[in-house]
């Protein structure tokens, strides 16, 4: 309970105006149109293995184009020291994107998308921000030095995860990994929005109102905590969509455990807090929008309390 009374109070002190869409999620009237190419904006850590596969599977696309854009390497450039099976998959600018795609998918910020495929249908799904964030420091913090050698000069970007939970989330050069990743996904690239470094709080409410009026450029848009959020993307599909979690973090590696308890300090929790401000009121938008009947901070404890749990059990082997 100490994080989630933490987390509210600094929400609290934040101070952060809420924000209305400026018009109705398209995706409560407008159907899949099976003639349209499909482009799925990966957020890192928000069930996006397990959506890719089954849209793959549901939509039995002949062309599917997999791949990472440079919103999420932040200011890191020595892309070329990236092993070349996985850099062929880094594209540089939408122009280099195929062409002929029929499904997109991977960690494509909006504005990628939305240029390489003007007539595409656009999906996306958020997370509850803490839970996202503990999840992405915990799934980098898995890979052993191996795993990691592919990734070339960006895996000492990724090691920084063995560093306590307030160090990491600390690092300005992760901050396009760690400082309010759904919004970064959804303006990338925002003069107001630096690469470098964290966003500034004097800008929330002009950033926080750009990125909600970009969800409903989405044809469909939910969170993973809706329980109905698969038989919704059925419903909007037109047909069966098999939901299976893949990509999960395992059991941290021993010389990287470190007990969880220990890690939520009070200085980790007010930046947990404070690096999903922006996330945190997009989430609660969609979440009350989607889950009527449900009280949304109260899913948001509980959603928190369950997570950490469960990832005490990772950090514990």
């Amino acid at each position: 309970m100490h994080l989630i009374r933490s987390i509210s109070r600094r929400l609290a002190v934040a101070g952060i105006p809420a924000v209305a869409f400026q018009k109705p999620d398209p995706d409560l009237s407008d159907r899949f149109d099976k003639a349209r190419p499909l482009a799925f904006m990966h957020i890192p850590k928000t069930s996006g293995s397990a959506i890719t596969t089954g849209l793959t599977a549901a939509l039995e696309a002949p062309c599917v184009v997999v791949g990472y854009d440079h919103s999420v390497f932040g200011s890191y450039r020595h892309l070329d020291s990236i092993d070349a099976g996985i850099r062929c998959r880094i594209y540089d600018s939408p122009a280099c994107m195929p062409q002929n795609a029929d499904l997109v998918v991977g960690h494509l910020a909006f504005s990628t998308l939305r240029d390489a495929y003007p007539r595409a249908q656009r999906l996306t799904l958020l997370r509850e921000p803490c839970s996202r964030l503990l999840s992405h420091w915990l799934f980098w913090r898995q890979h052993t030095d191996a795993e990691l050698a592919p990734w070339g000069g960006w895996a000492d970007y990724a090691r920084k995860s063995r560093k306590p939970l307030a160090e990491f989330i600390s690092d300005p050069l992760l901050a396009g990994q760690t400082d309010n990743l759904m919004l970064r996904m959804l303006l990338w690239p925002h003069p107001l929005v630096p690469e470098d470094r964290f966003i500034d709080p004097v800008n929330d409410k002009r950033l926080l109102r750009a990125a909600t009026e970009r969800l409903p450029k989405f044809d469909f848009v939910d969170v993973v905590e809706d329980p109905a959020f698969v038989h919704r993307l059925e419903s909007w599909l037109g047909g069966s969509f098999q939901y299976s979690l893949e990509n999960a973090t395992k059991p941290i590696p021993g010389p990287f455990r470190s007990p969880l308890h220990r890690e939520l300090t009070a200085d980790a929790v007010d930046l947990l807090a404070l690096r999903s401000r922006l996330d945190l009121r997009l989430w609660q938008r969609i979440a009350a929008r989607h889950i009527p009947d449900q009280d949304v901070p109260r899913l948001r404890e509980q959603t928190i309390l369950a997570n950490v749990a469960r990832y005490g059990v990772l950090m514990a082997g």
